[in-house]
């Protein structure tokens, strides 16, 4: 399998992401609909720190936040940044295709190993980052239904 291969599953679960933000409003960006369930904006700032943390860790972003690096550092202290949908959906679509093409730019060999994580390859990191979208994608729809919205996708 090639890198470019190995990337395409994380671009298909991101579009579906593109399309968990359809139609949201800046008001609904940040509620939670249970103090349990993260907002679709705190779940977005997760995916973002994710592919920046493990993919391209020098890369600068408002969305990278230690406070959302993991449920548990998050779920007892919600997060809301001064960022509407837009620029929310902005950014990290700027962070996934920073990161894809750096990935690109610097790794060639997806059977290599990952600085800092010594138990994953590249390959399986990538096919790793395209799951954690999608699973936050869905969390992201749950959201959105659990606050009473009507969703194009899903």
């Amino acid at each position: 399998m090639t890198l470019e291969e190995a990337l395409k599953p994380m671009d298909s679960a991101f579009w579906e992401m593109s399309e968990a933000f359809d139609g949201l409003t800046d008001q609904d960006l940040w509620i939670r609909a249970h103090p349990r369930l993260l907002s679709v904006g705190e779940l977005a700032v997760h995916v973002a720190f994710g592919e920046v943390r493990w993919l391209y860790p020098e890369l600068s972003s408002p969305l990278v936040n230690d406070q959302a690096s993991y449920y548990l550092h998050s779920v007892n202290h919600p997060l809301k940044l001064e960022m509407g949908v837009e620029a929310i959906y902005a950014e990290v679509k700027r962070v996934h295709e920073a990161c894809k093409a750096y990935v690109i730019a610097e790794q060639s060999d997806i059977t290599s190993m990952l600085p800092g994580r010594e138990d994953w390859t590249w390959g399986y990191t990538l096919e790793y980052m395209a799951f954690h979208i999608a699973y936050h994608t869905g969390q992201m729809y749950s959201v959105r239904h659990l606050l009473g919205h009507e969703t194009s996708n899903n």
